[in-house]
């Protein structure tokens, strides 16, 4: 029998509602990893979206492709802002907001970066999302390279450690004095920046006091 153009559109809005679904798990699964770590249940992350747990086994058959699907959508997000960034006229600019975005989305969400270190960055959903994303923040750091405002020596590498060093100190500074990792970024920005600025930093350096309530803490952790 064949197909009806009023059957077509009768099945436009399922696939509309399967991806609103979908969209809702992961934002609600991202917010639970935010809050507990990678160890949520799927009935969890059922109920913190409001759907049933079979809704999210249709969309995700156990937590790891979950978890796939929360860094795949965060990639898309990083995609944005860097396109957002080869807009913007100023190639320093673009490289300051850029990398300001992404060490702050890394030092509050805590299951974002459990999941960067966890995850099989292999995965086919993940190298699609990064195989145009990484050439555009290629463009981004050519751009500012060929305008003499970052280090000819720098490698776009050197990005992950970037990351990964502000990840750290956000962890073990964000209970005692939460944002103290942004002072470390700009240290690193001006460390990059082919020459660099003597201002004075904007976030004030951490004190002995609060260095020990951070040791404190992480003891007691």
């Amino acid at each position: 029998m064949s197909t009806s153009p009023a059957s077509d559109a009768d099945l436009r809005p399922l696939r509309a509602d399967a991806e609103r679904n979908r969209l809702k798990i992961i934002a609600a699964a991202r917010e639970l990893f935010a809050e507990r770590g990678l160890d949520v249940s799927m009935d969890d992350v059922a109920a913190h979206a409001g759907v049933g747990v079979g809704t999210v086994y249709r969309r995700f058959d156990n937590r790891d492709e979950l978890i796939i699907g929360v860094f795949t959508e965060h990639l898309k997000g990083v995609a944005g802002r860097t396109r957002d960034a080869l807009d913007d006229p100023d190639p320093w600019a673009a490289v300051v907001d850029l990398l300001t975005w992404f060490c702050s989305v890394i030092a509050e969400d805590r299951g974002l970066a459990a999941i960067m270190m966890r995850i099989d960055h292999s995965h086919p959903d993940i190298e699609a999302v990064k195989s145009d994303l990484t050439g555009q923040m290629e463009e981004v750091f050519a751009r500012a390279k060929s305008a003499g405002v970052l280090r000819p020596d720098v490698a776009s590498t050197d990005f992950f450690s970037i990351f990964t060093m502000i990840s750290a100190v956000a962890d073990v500074t964000r209970p005692v004095v939460p944002g103290a990792w942004r002072r470390y970024l700009e240290l690193l920005l001006r460390a990059i920046h082919a020459d660099p600025a003597h201002d004075v930093l904007t976030t004030p350096p951490l004190t002995d006091d609060q260095i020990r309530a951070i040791q404190q803490a992480r003891a007691a952790s």
